[in-house]
């Protein structure tokens, strides 16, 4: 569990005074014991929900537009070598979601960055493929050439980019958004970890009780 310290940086005497207040009520997911400053949870595939009082420098949230959010996401994928699947404002916040390889396997990372009474919670999934990869990448990719989509002579230019910057190359092409990791595609992969990390992301604002919450002290 030592890894989990390094997803935000945090202040123990602060995060436990707050994140303790949090409730959480997700089904599938089982909290277990973590280090002082993050709450963890684990579902039956052994993939982690975590909750953390941010620490980050994070946009100016009342000036931030989309580009800016986006910004700060692609810029904070890449110093974890990863590369942005994508980017949202939101009312009261923003989420993301990037992925990096461990071959054969990638992982998908999605963050729920919530300010709530003056403070910055941070809610972090990790989920990885697990047993056959490249299923999602090789069935998109059949329909893409047979619907004449997707020209097998365009695949090295079009396959992977940046969603927002098609430019961008300062990450490995291999962790760049792929034509399979378009949201349209999640219905027809219920199970692939990108699935589970944005059905999750879309759940948390209606699954978390903040009722309790004590505004973490400068």
């Amino acid at each position: 569990m030592r890894w989990l310290k390094n997803l935000w940086r945090s202040s123990s005497k602060r995060a436990t005074a707050g994140i303790g207040s949090v409730s959480l009520v997700l089904a599938g997911w089982t909290e277990e014991s973590a280090p002082n400053e993050i709450r963890a949870w684990h579902d039956i595939d052994g993939d982690i929900l975590t909750l953390a009082h941010v620490q980050e420098v994070l946009p100016n949230f009342e000036e931030a537009d989309e580009v800016r959010v986006r910004k700060w996401s692609r810029d904070l994928a890449q110093s974890r070598g990863a590369g942005l699947v994508e980017a949202h404002k939101l009312e009261n916040g923003f989420n993301l979601v990037y992925k990096r390889l461990e071959r054969p396997s990638y992982i998908y990372t999605g963050m729920f960055l919530v300010r709530v009474r003056g403070s910055w919670l941070g809610w972090t999934i990790v989920a990885g493929e697990r047993g056959t990869t490249g299923i999602r990448e090789a069935i998109v990719t059949a329909k893409l050439i047979s619907e004449r989509k997707l020209k097998p002579e365009e695949y090295e230019l079009r396959w992977a980019q940046d969603p927002y910057e098609p430019d961008y190359r300062s990450v490995d092409r291999t962790v760049l958004r792929s034509m399979s990791d378009d949201e349209s595609y999640d219905n027809q992969f219920p199970l692939h970890p990108l699935t589970k990390v944005r059905n999750t992301l879309a759940l948390l604002p209606s699954s978390v009780k903040y009722d309790l919450f004590v505004p973490f002290s400068a």
